[in-house]
């Protein structure tokens, strides 16, 4: 089988962006991302799905820059941002739970997509929020980030979980958790291969 897409893998903020981690600092944003997305890059190779991780430093790149940078890389490309989401500064446990995605403003082909990760993220996770925004007819929510308006071609921009939820952080370092959320993001591209 060949690789529909190129899957442009979009690693979070540098470890030099501050604020970005769990208040006791055991989870760290950019660590959790570039590690979740190398693994999902290998189980993407093991399945003939072509994906790349474009940012290979620890430190922010800048955001304009990543875009001119995916945006010259040849193929026919979709975007997946994977972060952590956060509902204070950082510094002390919130009550917030749960996935987001974010899209660019309108209806595009990132849409679809994210329709498709929020279907699967939600049967698979059933016990934990899932975040949506229905005021337009579809789950996503939609702000003008630079990686999802700079970018041209499809993107999506995927919260998971709460750095400063004591209970997301959990779930965030462990190991099984992150086994079954690999799978749930392999599921989902797999049916956006099939039907996009």
């Amino acid at each position: 089988m060949m690789s529909k897409f190129l899957y442009i893998l979009d690693v979070a903020h540098g470890k030099d962006v501050p604020g970005k981690q769990s208040p006791d600092g055991r989870l760290k944003e950019w660590l959790w991302s570039r590690m979740f997305l190398q693994a999902l890059h290998d189980l993407l190779t093991e399945n003939n799905i072509d994906s790349v991780i474009p940012v290979t430093q620890d430190t922010e790149p800048g955001l304009t820059n990543r875009c001119n940078l995916y945006n010259s890389i040849p193929g026919n490309k979709i975007m997946i941002s994977a972060h952590n989401n956060a509902a204070g500064m950082g510094t002390e446990w919130m009550t917030a739970r749960g996935f987001e995605i974010w899209t660019s403003p309108g209806q595009t082909r990132s849409d679809q997509i994210a329709d498709i990760f929020g279907k699967h993220i939600k049967n698979d996770n059933p016990l934990l929020p899932f975040r949506s925004d229905f005021s337009d007819g579809d789950l996503d929510k939609e702000a003008k980030f630079t990686v999802l308006t700079g970018t041209h071609f499809p993107a999506i921009l995927i919260e998971n979980l709460f750095q400063d939820n004591r209970d997301d952080v959990a779930l965030l370092m462990d190991k099984s958790f992150n086994g079954c959320l690999l799978q749930t993001y392999l599921k989902s591209i797999l049916e956006v291969e099939q039907t996009l």
